[in-house]
């Protein structure tokens, strides 16, 4: 699985993708097999030889305190490891960052602050946040860029402007939103393409007849 030679500075979703393949790595986020009775503490100095004020820092950025570096991994819950591998990326400092599947293991409060995270490290860091989702719903009015893999190693983009009626144009598979606004346009109503339901609920007012 190779989209290097699509990479951008901002935000990407690469979805349908099937597994996380060649690019696990040191700046993968995902759930990595890890030695159960190992400490937090231990997990993240065997992986970034580091032990200092950075990792705290990184710590306090995934809104984990420093208490959590005594405990074993095998207490942790799966957002919690989660986490932590998001702290080591930090850590490592990588230039471009990929989250494999991050949305699944996190209630939308979390997910919320993690946007905004994001958000700060593409514009004051400048980094490169790729996530790879096998499907598109939580980024909806996120990222930048979409590359779907159509088969193994064959991508095609979708710029944000035009995800909308691409992504979803013949998907069985949509949120409700989607559908909603698709049948709207089908009853000849002018309404933009929403991906947040409170701007969707002023447009009714104010567009819809």
């Amino acid at each position: 699985m190779e989209i290097k030679e699509y990479i951008k500075t901002g935000f990407i979703n690469a979805f349908q993708m099937k597994s996380v393949g060649k690019m696990v790595g040191e700046n993968v986020v995902c759930l990595k097999e890890t030695l159960e009775d190992e400490t937090i503490k231990n997990y993240i100095l065997r992986r970034t030889s580091c032990f200092n004020k950075r990792m705290l820092d990184s710590l306090k950025l995934v809104n984990l305190s420093e208490e959590i570096l005594n405990k074993k991994m095998s207490v942790l819950s799966s957002s919690e490891k989660l986490k932590v591998e998001l702290a080591i990326v930090l850590i490592l400092n990588s230039a471009v960052v990929y989250l494999y599947q991050f949305d699944v293991y996190f209630m939308e409060k979390d997910l919320s602050y993690f946007k905004k995270l994001f958000k700060k490290l593409v514009s004051k860091y400048h980094k490169t946040i790729v996530f790879i989702n096998s499907k598109p719903f939580f980024l909806m009015d996120f990222a930048d860029y979409y590359f779907i893999e159509k088969k193994k190693d064959v991508f095609i983009e979708v710029e944000k402007p035009t995800f909308y009626e691409n992504i979803f144009a013949d998907s069985t598979d949509k949120p409700k939103i989607v559908e909603f606004v698709q049948y709207v346009k089908e009853k000849d109503n002018k309404i933009k393409e929403y991906v947040d339901l409170k701007e969707l609920l002023k447009a009714i007012f104010r567009e819809v007849k």
